[in-house]
């Protein structure tokens, strides 16, 4: 069994891998950006990084996350890159056991790519997020690209001074 960061949006249970988890931040106030799909809530900057941020409840359900405490951002890794995954709840990290769901899904022709497989957290069915599916080729080339170009920015402005 393999451990994963549980998590939820629009009052379904997701997962990801531990191992595909940079870590777990605040929600706070990101830097909004112009032109961009209105699932992305803006930029955070990480490490000398701009991470895109995104809110998953925008992009699966159509619906912006509504402002809590206890929101969080989940920090991935994703496509040589960094995302950053806005959420309503962190539940925890847990062992969770494998289920055959998703071949049923498959057959009925509803399992979205996203979807890497269904797992079992006590009697709740959790879904286990694939984040090169998240997007379509057009979306993963749009926020490649404004993430590429967002960095290339940063790094010509910056001359070790401090700004502010």
């Amino acid at each position: 069994m393999e451990q994963y960061v549980v998590f939820e949006s629009h009052e379904q249970l997701f997962a990801m891998p531990v191992k595909a988890v940079t870590r777990v931040i605040e929600a706070s106030n990101f830097i909004t950006l112009p032109e961009v799909a209105d699932y992305i809530l803006g930029v955070y900057e990480y490490q000398e990084h701009m991470i895109p941020i995104i809110d998953l409840r925008r992009k699966l359900f159509g619906q912006y996350t509504e402002s809590s405490d206890d929101n969080k951002v989940i920090l991935c890794d994703w496509k040589d890159s960094s995302l950053g995954i806005f959420v309503e709840n962190i539940i925890g990290i847990s062992y969770l056991e494998e289920t055959n769901y998703e071949q049923e899904l498959g057959r009925a022709n509803l399992k979205r790519g996203y979807i890497d497989k269904f797992l079992k957290l006590d009697d709740k069915v959790v879904i286990s997020i694939e984040l090169n599916y998240l997007f379509d080729n057009r979306q993963e080339s749009e926020l490649l690209a404004t993430v590429d170009q967002l960095n290339a920015d940063k790094g010509n402005t910056s001359d070790g001074t401090d700004s502010e």
